[in-house]
């Protein structure tokens, strides 16, 4: 029967259930080697960083915004905040697979094996 043996921890090495104190408890790094408890949170609250250690933070309120405030991001289809009907999407296996004929500047693809949408953007 083939022998199996699991390295033991020394206590100091080790971060143990005594420092989980409540249901939601985060163990973080509060100094190199030095675990420390971040208790839960409070309906609403999301974690945050001061660029130490984490933090809950209430959520901020919206800001201000409107329908026509939009920039598309360069190489994107921009429907002017219209709704897309009737749109045409080819679909390919996977990215290797992305059509290189018979195909124009904005057609979209999409590669099943990777779950990523293509646009193409231009043709040779």
């Amino acid at each position: 029967m083939p022998v199996t043996w699991k390295k033991l921890g020394f206590e100091i090495d080790l971060i143990t259930k005594a420092l989980l104190t409540t249901t939601g408890d985060i163990i973080y790094a509060s100094a190199p080697s030095t675990p420390a408890r971040l208790g839960v949170g409070t309906n609403l609250q999301v974690l945050k960083s001061n660029g130490t250690i984490p933090g809950w933070a209430d959520i901020g309120a919206p800001t201000a915004h409107t329908l026509d405030a939009h920039t598309a991001a360069a190489g994107t289809v921009d429907f002017n905040l219209q709704q897309a009907n009737d749109l045409v999407v080819k679909t390919v296996a996977n990215v290797a697979a992305l059509p290189i004929v018979d195909i124009a500047v904005g057609e979209l693809c999409w590669a099943t094996g990777e779950l990523t949408l293509h646009i193409c953007s231009s043709i040779a």
